[in-house]
């Protein structure tokens, strides 16, 4: 399970938790630097009835408070979480054919429909403590990216 600042990454599909396995990332890059970056792969994704959810949430949080904000751009799903100059951000690829994205409080939601041609996704995770909001709040943003992977 990965741990950050905020509290501790679960991946649930259909409701049922993953014994997911993380692979960590370089936490610096030529657009960010980081505190913790990885990478979390759900593979094997078969659609039962209409669809599949997939919830990468933030569980056990730290902070009772957090609100979860869209920072989506083209082919890219990107949610992240702000407590005081912590910054967490989760980013998975967007814009596919019948897969839909939801972003709540806590999570990130994937929906793939029956329609969706795919059966793997990758997630990336990014946090950072910040020192300077101004200058690194993007850093988290492209950390998280799976279409900037470095």
């Amino acid at each position: 399970m990965i741990k950050t600042d905020i509290g501790n990454i679960m991946v649930t599909v259909d409701e049922a938790v993953l014994d997911y396995k993380s692979i960590k990332l370089a936490n610096n890059g030529k657009n960010f630097k980081v505190d913790g970056r990885y990478q979390v792969t759900v593979d094997n994704i078969v659609v039962c009835n209409s669809e599949t959810v997939i919830d990468i949430l933030i569980d056990d949080r730290k902070v009772l408070d957090l609100k979860g904000y869209s920072e989506s751009g083209e082919r890219l799903a990107l949610i992240s979480f702000m407590h005081n100059n912590i910054k967490l951000s989760i980013g998975v690829e967007g814009d596919l054919q019948g897969v839909y994205y939801e972003y709540m409080n806590d999570r990130l939601r994937v929906k793939i429909t029956n329609t969706a041609s795919i059966n793997t996704l990758i997630f990336f995770i990014a946090w950072l403590k910040m020192d300077n909001k101004e200058l690194e709040e993007i850093y988290t943003w492209f950390a998280a990216d799976p279409t900037l992977i470095s």
